[in-house]
């Protein structure tokens, strides 16, 4: 199985890209075409882009004295405190029927609380 594929014919400069790629059609996959058998393809390193990612994370924390070296500590994180979407990265392999499509996604917002008492 080679590991590039080729461009279909005329289609080299627009690399599959489409105007509103959605996760069920990141690019279009006729733009590229399965190399003869023992050949690499002609398409280049990076030639599809992914989506991006965006991902805030938030931490607080307070420590509250209880007298002497004794304390209190409050903390709570929270992991993509935006709550963007997050996909992973379209299916590239051209001879397979999901080529194009995104199937997977990072986790959502998560938070985290944790107390911690100190003597």
């Amino acid at each position: 199985m080679p590991s590039r594929a080729n461009f279909a014919p005329g289609r080299e400069g627009d690399k599959g890209q489409v105007d509103n790629p959605t996760v069920t059609r990141w690019f279009d996959p006729t733009a590229y075409a399965v190399p003869a058998a023992g050949f690499q393809g002609r398409a280049g390193r990076n030639t599809l882009i992914g989506p991006s990612f965006r991902r805030t994370d938030l931490s607080l924390a307070k420590r509250f004295p209880m007298g002497g070296e004794r304390r209190f500590e409050f903390r709570a994180d929270i992991y993509n405190v935006l709550n963007n979407v997050n996909f992973g990265q379209p299916a590239a392999n051209i001879s397979n029927t999901n080529v194009g499509t995104i199937t997977a996604a990072a986790d959502a917002r998560s938070m985290q609380l944790g107390f911690r008492v100190i003597w």
